[in-house]
């Protein structure tokens, strides 16, 4: 970070207080909050919707995005959010007040991270090659609700989309992108077709990934694997039997994991719908997300189990 960049008010609460005193009150962003809590108690709150291959179902009202601050919990409209843009368009001021350098803005889109040959990742913003000029967005996901930023600061241009749909490859980035190619004059895409095209697909390798062998081998019993574990990412977790079903719970959330067997001695891994999870596994759908396997030591015994996510990302939990 550039030593120009000034830190947050000394003493602030939290990352929302810095929020609301360093970009939301400046800004006016009078209807811009950042707790479910608030969102539903507007009067004109919109509901959250998700995707699914039989058509459009309600998203239940998710508390986890809210626990990452400034990673998805911020709720607004377009009023608010075209302050936001002309601010961006403007060099960093609005309403004639300076309220961030042009040199910090330009530092915040200055490419740090090769995504492709024509798209690059800065600090919060993806910065892409079209053939009529580069664009700077960023969008974003939450369940029932996707959204996108995006600008051409050589043409004054930025377009907001905030859509109360999730899942369909990202409802708000297909829009505010086919928006742009039609005010620059690229050439058409029918973004529409390739993000349906693609979440019809992801659901189907999914149903395959998940679909038990027709002759499984039998399972072990999972009851003497029982124990305590621990992963760097995801702190200390317990394996135990719940009843006749077997249950990894980990500490730092009090998530569960039921674990159903599959295919000998690979398991699958459901999030088990309590609590405060109850919103995340309706949006989630029915099936795993993960499978869960033990693995040896180098002395034959079972310490390690690895839990491996639909998308391929393997996570090992050592007996702790």
């Amino acid at each position: 970070m550039q030593a120009e960049l000034s830190p947050g008010p000394e003493g602030a609460a939290d990352w929302n207080a810095v929020l609301q005193s360093e970009i939301l009150d400046p800004l006016g962003m009078k209807n811009t909050t950042y707790s479910a809590a608030a969102m539903t108690a507007s009067a004109n709150h919109a509901v959250g919707h998700r995707y699914t291959v039989d058509g459009s179902v309600e998203a239940a009202i998710d508390p986890f995005p809210y626990e990452g601050d400034g990673a998805g919990d911020i709720n607004s409209n377009i009023e608010d959010m075209a302050k936001w843009v002309s601010l961006q368009l403007a060099n960093g001021a609005l309403d004639g007040r300076q309220i961030v350098s042009p040199a910090n803005l330009v530092y915040t889109r200055t490419p740090k991270v090769a995504i492709s040959d024509k798209a690059f990742y800065a600090l919060g913003w993806v910065v892409q090659q079209t053939p009529n000029g580069d664009i700077v967005f960023h969008s974003g996901i939450t369940n029932g609700f996707a959204a996108i930023v995006a600008l051409q600061p050589d043409r004054n241009l930025g377009v907001i989309v905030l859509s109360n749909q999730s899942g369909f490859g990202m409802t708000g980035e297909v829009l505010g992108l086919w928006t742009l190619d039609r005010l620059l004059g690229n050439p058409m895409v029918d973004r529409g077709a390739i993000a349906l095209a693609g979440a019809k697909a992801r659901y189907a390798d999914e149903l395959k990934q998940f679909a038990r062998p027709a002759d499984p081998q039998p399972s072990p019993p999972l009851a003497p694997l029982a124990g305590n574990f621990a992963n760097p990412a995801f702190g200390k977790a317990a394996l135990h039997m719940d009843g006749g079903t077997a249950t990894l719970e980990f500490a730092a959330t009090g998530a569960k994991l039921r674990l159903d067997p599959w295919n000998g001695a690979v398991y699958t891994a459901t999030l088990a719908p309590e609590e405060k999870f109850a919103a995340t596994v309706a949006n989630l759908g029915p099936l795993p997300i993960a499978f869960a396997q033990f693995q040896n030591d180098k002395d034959g015994k079972p310490n390690t189990l690895r839990l491996t996510l639909s998308d391929g990302q393997a996570y090992d939990f050592k007996r702790d």
